[in-house]
């Protein structure tokens, strides 16, 4: 559960103009899990629920644990067209990031040639490319159900991600799912969740 650090950040973000040091700050709430019950040899030890929340080294949604490092930029088109790349971790154990995806004036899901997943879980890496469609052995990430708003005077990107046989780039044969957060057969095939505010170049 999150603590009343959350409701605090959130409400901090808003206040624009009001002196607070947090306003407008880059903010992230990241809940995915990783897991490899779809591999051929599972590899994995069971699902890792993973959970980054906070300010860009700065204030975190749960008390006791490190401050995220975050990036995130937005690359907004003359025709409406936006181009979405982000990054996060909190701790030295995992991250996420998204690069170079693709957005068309009123999708919310995903595109372009160049866009890709990549995870890092302790000293291993895994990388696939993503897109709009469900995961394939060509496209292993589905990012959709992507929107763009305003929060309180913070520019906001919420969407989901789903990865099935996202390739260890050491050793293709290892493949990792990302998957919401639990362990249910349920959690196993719904995808986990992405929000950013203020990301650079976002505007509405």
């Amino acid at each position: 559960m999150r603590s009343v650090a959350f409701a605090s950040i959130l409400l901090a973000l808003g206040l624009a103009g009001c002196g607070d040091p947090n306003a407008g700050a880059l903010f992230a709430d990241i809940q995915y899990a990783t897991r490899c019950e779809m591999a051929a040899t599972p590899h994995c030890g069971g699902p890792k629920n993973r959970d980054v929340c906070g300010i860009d080294n700065g204030d975190t949604c749960e008390d006791g644990v490190a401050s995220p490092s975050l990036s995130c930029s937005v690359q907004e088109q003359d025709d409406g067209t936006r181009v979405v790349s982000f990054g996060a971790q909190q701790g030295s154990d995992f991250s996420i990031a998204v690069n170079q995806a693709v957005f068309a004036p009123g999708s919310s899901s995903a595109g372009g040639a160049g866009c890709t997943v990549t995870l890092t879980e302790g000293a291993n890496r895994y990388r696939g490319d993503c897109g709009a469609n469900p995961p394939s052995e060509a496209q292993p990430c589905q990012i959709n159900a992507v929107r763009f708003y305003d929060e309180m005077g913070n520019p906001t990107i919420e969407g989901a991600i789903f990865c099935q046989g996202l390739e260890n780039q050491a050793n293709p044969m290892l493949t990792l799912e990302v998957t919401q957060v639990g362990s249910t057969p349920s959690n196993e095939m719904t995808p986990g969740r992405f929000i950013f505010q203020n990301c650079d170049g976002l505007t509405l």
